[in-house]
């Protein structure tokens, strides 16, 4: 028997988050210059980790 795999990410981009939450990328940089979300600044880009988008989805309900 096999199993398969998910792919689970340890970082995402906003555009990731956004698809993942069915929202504009503007949403998700407005949730992070609000602190709704956590995530960090590398360069001009945001990562978000894992546990933060699952957190949010649940948020979203």
């Amino acid at each position: 028997m096999y199993e398969r795999e998910t792919e689970v990410k340890e970082t995402y981009t906003v555009r990731e988050v956004a698809k993942l939450l069915k929202c504009s990328d503007q949403t998700v940089r407005k949730f992070l210059n609000g602190n709704e979300l956590r995530g960090a600044k590398v360069g001009r880009s945001w990562r978000i980790c894992h546990d933060e988008v699952v957190r949010m989805t649940r948020l979203q309900g």
